[in-house]
């Protein structure tokens, strides 16, 4: 995913894209895709806190990259301002060495049609080595954005080699019974998003029947509904996978997806008050 503005943070320091803006090479990478609203990261403590699990896997890290963050998101809004776009935090280590690079990254965020009619999906057949860990995978990533430019569709769900839906390539997925009993992939098959950890919150606060259940993909059929919940997408109607319809219009999906967006503005509000703080 190439760079959006003109303008990226790296290691203290704001540099044009032009000049070699690239993320730097490394042996590994771990990184985050945060949604900004004007220059406010949301959920940026949970975001800070998954970066630094994801890190803890592989390095002890005894820097507050946290705070480094912060302040790099800082001098990146302060070069360049967007009203909403997303921004790519991404820590590379070199042995025990590491670079901090941050830039805005092309977003694209559903239509009003979108959330009102649903959106398309397909299938792909492959899995994350390590799902629970969010670590670079250009290789994956350009072969499923390839495949949805080709197939005309808005996201791909991933299926392992059991036949198992697990997730989406950049969103969680989720499957709505007949009875309004709500089925995802268990914690232990998928990247668990920021989304999807809020959004499961607000089904068991609602008292709904929340179910860790893997779908095959050849059992879609009897779900009346599916959704997706990311980043860019926030809770979003599923309109088919592949040939399979799906009621977007279930209003469980559209109630869910109004209780998100209130927490996305709490975020927002929280982040403002503590800043002004410090």
């Amino acid at each position: 995913m190439e760079c959006a503005g003109s303008f990226c943070y790296l290691d203290g320091s704001i540099i044009p894209v032009s000049g070699g803006g690239e993320i730097p090479a490394g042996d590994v990478s771990f990184y985050e895709v945060i949604r900004t609203r004007k220059g406010i990261p949301i959920f940026f403590d949970d975001h800070m806190d998954r970066l630094r699990a994801g890190i803890s896997t592989r390095f002890d890290l005894a820097e507050d990259i946290a705070e480094e963050v912060r302040q790099g998101l800082i001098a990146l809004v302060a070069s360049e301002h967007h009203d909403e776009i997303n921004v790519r935090v991404t820590v590379t280590f070199t042995a025990r060495e590491y670079s901090v690079h941050i830039c805005y990254v092309p977003s694209f965020y559903p239509t009003e049609k979108m959330v009102s009619e649903g959106v398309p999906l397909v299938i792909y057949h492959a899995e994350r080595l390590d799902p629970g860990v969010k670590m670079l995978n250009s290789r994956l990533r350009n072969t499923v954005n390839e495949e949805l430019s080709r197939r005309n569709a808005y996201e791909a769900i991933l299926v392992n080699r059991e036949g198992f839906i697990t997730e989406g390539s950049r969103s969680n997925v989720f499957f709505i019974t007949e009875e309004g009993a709500v089925h995802t992939a268990p914690d232990s098959m998928v990247l668990s998003g920021i989304t999807r950890r809020y959004v499961t919150g607000i089904i068991r606060q609602e008292g709904i029947s929340l179910i860790y259940k893997a779908v095959k993909e050849t059992g879609t059929g009897v779900y009346r509904s599916s959704f997706i919940t990311g980043t860019s997408p926030m809770v979003l109607a599923v309109k088919s996978i592949e040939n399979q319809r799906f009621d977007a219009s279930d209003p469980l999906i559209e109630r869910l997806r109004k209780a998100y967006v209130r927490l996305v503005e709490e975020s927002i509000s929280e982040y403002i008050l503590r800043n002004k703080a410090d």
